[in-house]
């Protein structure tokens, strides 16, 4: 399986980031149009977490920095998927974006 990461740097607290981040992969229509089986699983005390489906696997951490937070998503895709990589790579990122403006 390929995998791919993801970096997006905000200005907004790891804590403040990483409870965003946890309702934008609860709630998103686009992001549940990619594999509408997806299950997300966070660990608050790490700021870290999990998104399983049946089409693609994720691991998210948030990390504090001195200008707020960095996150950092590792996207696994099957080999069958590996042509849409770059629309899932553009949708996460548009999306970080917006929730984390």
């Amino acid at each position: 399986m390929p995998k791919f990461t993801i970096e997006h740097s905000s200005s907004h607290s790891a804590k403040e980031a990483f409870e965003k981040i946890k309702t934008f992969l609860d709630q998103d229509v686009d992001i549940r149009r990619f594999d509408s089986k997806m299950k997300s699983q966070f660990h608050d005390s790490s700021m870290s977490g999990t998104v399983r489906g049946s089409q693609f696997n994720a691991d998210l951490l948030v990390q504090e920095i001195a200008t707020g937070s960095k996150i950092q998503i590792i996207v696994d895709l099957p080999m069958l998927l590996t042509p849409f990589k770059g629309k899932v790579q553009e949708t996460l990122q548009k999306k970080l974006s917006k929730y984390l403006a």
